[in-house]
């Protein structure tokens, strides 16, 4: 989740919690971006600490930032996506197959990011990304 404009730019989906499924998501996130972001924030997950994940992450020059153990409100962007996430879907055993989960998954995350109205933003997050670019891109303020 990009913290500026709460959009969605990377997700993965793996059986467990290996680091391929994070390091999955950072991929698609940073395709989606079309570049690496200065810092990258996280929960203290084994995924997020494997050596595997932190040389990867830190071969692209990007600073690893953690929440305290214990401390979910430190991640509380994600966390509240998150958990509004699971009940929105319901429960993965619900689909017939893997490719309707992903499918239901990739749904959601499009509605999230180009639909539904973020309480803060007050518009969907990919509205909002799009005017803060071009905010940037013309020096308004």
């Amino acid at each position: 989740m990009d913290l500026c404009t709460r959009e969605i730019l990377g997700w993965h989906v793996l059986l467990g919690h290996p680091a391929e499924l994070v390091l999955g998501a950072f991929q698609d996130a940073i395709r989606s971006a079309g570049a690496a972001p200065g810092i990258l924030h996280s929960d203290q997950g084994s995924e997020y600490t494997s050596k595997r994940y932190t040389a990867i992450v830190e071969e692209q020059h990007i600073r690893i930032s953690m929440s305290r153990r214990g401390s979910p409100g430190e991640n509380g962007y994600q966390e509240s996506f998150y958990s509004q996430f699971k009940l929105d879907l319901g429960s993965p055993e619900r689909f017939d197959s893997l490719g309707e989960l992903i499918a239901a998954i990739a749904l959601h995350i499009h509605r999230y990011n180009h639909t539904r109205i973020h309480t803060k933003l007050k518009m969907p997050p990919a509205a909002y990304a799009e005017r803060h670019r071009t905010k940037v891109e013309t020096g308004i303020t």
